[in-house]
């Protein structure tokens, strides 16, 4: 006798429930036989794969019809329709055509469209498709072709999990920020609790939720590597916080396309800003002086605090101070840059605070 097929419930999402709405909206209309596209786009380890997940398990349970699913491998990104490869391959049934074929002889985006039409003919068709931003840029072409021309009766819906600047302009785009107060505290109540504590001490909750800046994905990180007597309070944590280095690692490659004197001034502004209140910034004066000191070049300088674009959006200026777009840049470039960098930055700053010129030769020696 064959064993019953025991189905697993995604785990519980918190502080997505504006999201979750949005996306069972587009499920409702696919019921009813109406297609359509959404791209969700979000930094590293905000859950968009989890929206994903629940998204195409939602699909099954209600026996809607098939999913196709596909995770992009950033080792095949410049391996032409290796990305179409992968989604065709996980089929639940044959397909009229061999996706080994694909990749031999390509798969042109009206081809695309037409098939999956037809496997949604019958029972209404689900795409999902995770990091599509590492797609080979030939199947990325594919899929946004075909996701414009998803609507009314096209029996076939597609999610989209992409980086910004993937090529999908002109579609419906939800972005996730990240979690809120209230939902970052209820998450961390669970991991604790998984860890076999009641509850974190207050410190230690606080210090968790600062440095996770609602990343759940990074509270996930820094509270694992924590023991329960760190979590109950009854020693003290370490410092900094370990844990959570895949996330940082993503959040600096963000920004490893950039001109080294441009990185340079990153790791300025960041290590500046460690010293001030949470959200007050850096001070301008402070980081433009430390910046020269360490040979970065005026011009490069002014592009970089002057133009919306010189930090890839990373850093922004309000009067006589600058912030990070978001506080993990920050925590992420700290966190990454070699230590060397990370003391001579600390040393520069406070030689500059206290006996300004003698700063300069300091950090000449040193970058």
């Amino acid at each position: 006798m064959t064993p019953p097929t025991t189905v697993h419930s995604p785990p519980r999402l918190y502080g997505r429930g504006a999201e979750l709405a949005v996306l069972d909206t587009l499920l409702t209309r696919l019921r009813q036989g109406d297609g359509g596209a959404l791209v969700l786009t979000a930094p590293p380890g905000t859950g968009l794969t989890a929206l994903l997940d629940r998204t195409a398990a939602a699909h099954r349970e209600r026996h809607t019809g098939p999913v196709l699913w596909a995770t992009a491998a950033p080792a095949e990104q410049w391996l032409p329709h290796s990305g179409l490869h992968a989604l065709l391959c996980s089929a639940p049934c044959p397909l009229p055509l061999d996706p080994d074929r694909v990749l031999r002889d390509g798969l042109p985006p009206a081809a695309l469209l037409a098939l999956l039409r037809r496997l949604g003919a019958e029972r209404p068709l689900l795409v999902c498709v995770d990091d599509a931003h590492a797609w080979d840029p030939a199947s990325r072409a594919a899929l946004a072709f075909v996701a414009r021309r998803l609507g009314p009766r096209s029996r076939v819906a597609a999610v989209i999990g992409a980086g910004d600047g993937a090529g999908f302009a002109g579609l419906p785009a939800l972005r996730l920020g990240p979690l809120g107060d209230e939902a970052a505290s209820a998450l961390l109540d669970r991991f604790t609790e998984a860890a076999g504590t009641d509850r974190a001490d207050p410190v230690a909750r606080g210090e968790l939720l600062r440095e996770a800046a609602g990343n759940p994905r990074l509270l996930a990180g820094l509270t694992a590597r924590l023991t329960p007597a760190q979590l109950a309070g009854r020693t003290p944590l370490p410092h900094p916080l370990p844990g959570g280095d895949d996330v940082l690692a993503a959040h600096a490659a963000r920004l490893g396309h950039l001109p080294a004197a441009t990185r340079t001034l990153l790791l300025i502004a960041a290590a500046a800003h460690a010293h001030e209140p949470e959200g007050t910034g850096a001070d301008l004066d402070l980081v433009r002086r430390a910046a020269l000191a360490a040979a970065v070049p005026p011009a490069a300088l002014d592009l970089a605090l002057l133009t919306p674009g010189g930090t890839a959006g990373a850093l922004q200026r309000a009067g006589d101070r600058v912030h990070f777009s978001h506080p993990l840049l920050r925590r992420a470039l700290l966190h990454r840059a070699p230590p060397h960098h990370r003391r001579a930055v600390h040393d520069l700053l406070a030689g500059l605070l206290t006996d300004g010129g003698a700063a300069r030769s300091r950090a000449r020696a040193v970058w």
